[in-house]
């Protein structure tokens, strides 16, 4: 709870992407009622709101004035790079809060943009090679492997290694078709540690709040691989603090932020660090869950108190590096699978470890085919703590034997999960 009264008061979630569900029970134990809106009819988000709202959130006038006819104190997104500036442009004319401005929002909108912002700072990226073109790649020297990738897309769809010329072309070709832009960028490949930072701006106070390790899924052929464990805190914890934060809170208090949650995705080779993506929202891995456990600071709750009031809430200091440790395993489904049952769920429950289950996913869905190696194929997100590096082993394990995903005829969809003795063999750090 917030220890604020926000009983009576309404907020509006633009777009009712199901990942959101989370924000529902948040304000319902804060006595504020929710309304969706998403041209999407029928949704398992409509399904648990207050008010659902048949329309469509690019008509930003007629948000307006759903907002102005239907009563509401407050507009609110979260996971989509796209509904950012749609929302913040909604507030302006509304005169609500909003975090982040249009031109701060391009952080995570445009991935040239934003590492060219961290340049200017002297905030470490990938090198960058400019390809506009196909015929680029046939005149530019290229320094073999890069990757290419959309500027202005998310969840790693559209994204290549590329180790010729040839596996460039396809690699070219294939992120301009999943730009909103026709853009893309080409950097150095660099397939090593790779770690998210999460921070939190209260009234102009920018502070790292979390950094958790990325582990990847290695079961499955595809051009990229999909993250399928995170592990807080960070066995780079110390590297990131003494060597790197002080420049990312620079940058992001230089170019004006004040207020929200954001994150940075990073990877670590031979002592540097290479920032190659930010987004400026709550992240999908729900750090949220682990720092509510850990400081009693929900950041979407705080969020939606900002929304209904200009306001982060009470001040709060984050030490990331944490007191205790914490997992969050990304299930992923088999490309092309149906969902028929989940199974496991009650009796994880019953674990007094287990911080919170969110599924993306509804019986009925099927893990769209093409899929393999992105977040599009994650279809549920499990939190748990442990005071011990070999607890938080233990239960990892008794995750994984319990919760599973079945198809119509019994069989499991569930991909191979993480190798949790090669992850204990990596946790040679103490809290």
């Amino acid at each position: 709870m917030l220890g604020y009264d926000l009983r009576g008061k309404k907020l509006l979630l633009i777009g009712g992407i199901n990942n959101t569900a989370d924000l529902v029970n948040l304000a319902h134990r804060n006595g504020v009622l929710i309304g969706v809106a998403d041209y999407n009819k029928n949704t398992y988000l409509k399904s648990l709101a207050d008010f659902a709202h048949d329309i469509s959130v690019m008509d930003e006038d007629a948000i307006v004035e759903l907002y102005k006819n239907e009563g509401y104190d407050g507009i609110i997104s979260a996971f989509n790079e796209r509904l950012g500036p749609i929302t913040r442009r909604i507030g302006e004319k509304l005169n609500v809060p909003v975090p982040f401005t249009v031109e701060q929002l391009q952080m995570s909108t445009n991935k040239k943009y934003f590492k060219h912002v961290c340049m200017e700072y002297g905030v470490p990226v990938p090198k960058e090679v400019a390809i506009s073109t196909i015929e680029d790649i046939h005149r530019c020297n290229i320094p073999f492997p890069v990757i290419i990738k959309p500027v202005d897309s998310s969840s790693s769809v559209g994204v290549m290694p590329c180790f010729t010329t040839g596996e460039l072309e396809i690699g070219y070709q294939n992120a301009i078709a999943h730009s909103h832009s026709g853009d893309a960028i080409v950097e150095q490949y660099l397939p090593f540690d790779e770690v998210n930072l999460t921070y939190i701006a209260q009234n102009g106070d920018i502070q790292l709040a979390a950094v958790h390790d990325r582990y990847f899924n290695t079961t499955q052929k595809s051009a990229t691989k999909a993250p399928d464990l995170y592990i807080y805190p960070s066995r780079y914890m110390d590297l990131i603090i003494e060597k790197y934060n002080t420049a990312i809170i620079h940058m992001l208090q230089e170019i004006g932020v004040k207020n929200g949650s954001l994150f940075i995705q990073a990877i670590i080779h031979k002592g540097q660090m290479y920032c190659y993506e930010a987004g400026m929202r709550l992240n999908g891995c729900k750090t949220y869950q682990i720092l509510e456990y850990e400081n009693n600071y929900n950041t979407f709750e705080h969020l939606m108190l900002f929304a209904l009031t200009g306001s982060m809430g009470k001040h709060v200091q984050f030490n990331p590096k944490m007191k205790r440790w914490y997992a969050t395993l990304n299930v992923l489904g088999q490309p092309g699978a149906s969902i028929a049952q989940f199974c496991g769920i009650e009796a994880l429950n019953t674990y007094p470890w287990l911080i919170h289950i969110a599924r993306r996913n509804q019986v009925g869905d099927t893990i769209p085919a093409d899929s393999a190696g992105t977040l599009v194929q994650d279809t549920t997100r499990i939190h748990l703590c442990a005071d011990t590096k070999e607890q938080l082993i233990e239960r990892i394990n008794k995750v994984n034997e319990l919760y599973q995903i079945l198809d119509a005829d019994g069989n499991s969809i569930v991909l191979t999960p993480h190798d949790t003795q090669e992850v204990y063999r990596g946790l040679d750090y103490e809290l």
